[in-house]
């Protein structure tokens, strides 16, 4: 019986009907039915974590936990199959979006169908796609994502600037700064700006695309507190 309130995904209950949890050569291993419960409220209790109800430890690999977000109030990008490490359990990393197609990736026997952005947007970004890069990042990624969501920004600015379209680079660097303001505090987003803009403007010249960069630096420049 799915010990939860929430209802139990579709592909878990087309894995459970199989076998109870699942071990892979890799390290994987997936928790049975009647584990999760126990498992996700001891890790709860013991880290002292303020975790959703809706988040589920499904199973773990070596200092990896993965977790199942239900997103029942559909509040985080839909939710999917997380893996966050033991030693920072609240810096998720979406993964899938769900179970099965995590398990098809892992062992290598088939593809998730329904992968979520994040992944998307990195094959993208490894395939020099910057059209197929630019929808993945106009879909919402889950809560935490900036940092990643910075740097795929910054290859997408890249790619617009190897096919000599200054617009869209400039746009794309500017989403890079911002997706980087939103990872700090605002005690730091002055240089956090500065840092970003510097960085755009390497990626701009290491393109050869030296208008661009200079225009990056300018805005390095205007993100500079006046001195006294």
């Amino acid at each position: 019986m799915w010990p939860f309130a929430h209802p139990e995904p579709a592909d878990l209950t087309a894995l459970y009907a199989l076998c109870d949890g699942i071990e892979l050569e890799d390290g994987v291993r997936i928790f049975g039915r009647g584990e999760l419960r126990d498992v996700t409220a001891w890790l709860v209790l013991e880290k002292g974590l303020s975790w959703p109800e809706d988040l589920i430890v499904v199973g773990e690999r070596r200092d990896i936990v993965i977790v199942l977000d239900l997103d029942v109030a559909g509040v985080r990008a839909g939710g999917g199959l997380l893996e966050v490490g033991t030693d920072d359990l609240g810096s998720f990393e979406r993964v899938a979006r769900g179970v099965l197609g995590y398990l098809l990736v892992r062992t290598g026997t088939g593809q998730d169908i329904a992968p979520p952005p994040e992944i998307d947007a990195r094959d993208a970004a490894r395939a020099a796609d910057r059209g197929a890069l630019e929808r993945a990042l106009s879909r919402p990624m889950y809560p935490g994502s900036e940092r990643i969501m910075a740097a795929l920004f910054l290859e997408l600015g890249a790619l617009h600037a190897d096919a000599g379209d200054k617009e869209r680079t400039l746009q794309a660097f500017a989403q890079s700064v911002e997706a980087r303001l939103r990872a700090v505090g605002r005690g730091g987003r002055d240089a956090e700006r500065i840092a970003a803009w510097t960085a755009a403007a390497h990626v701009a010249r290491a393109r050869g695309a030296d208008a661009i960069a200079v225009a990056c630096e300018d805005q390095a420049r205007q993100a500079r507190p006046l001195r006294k």
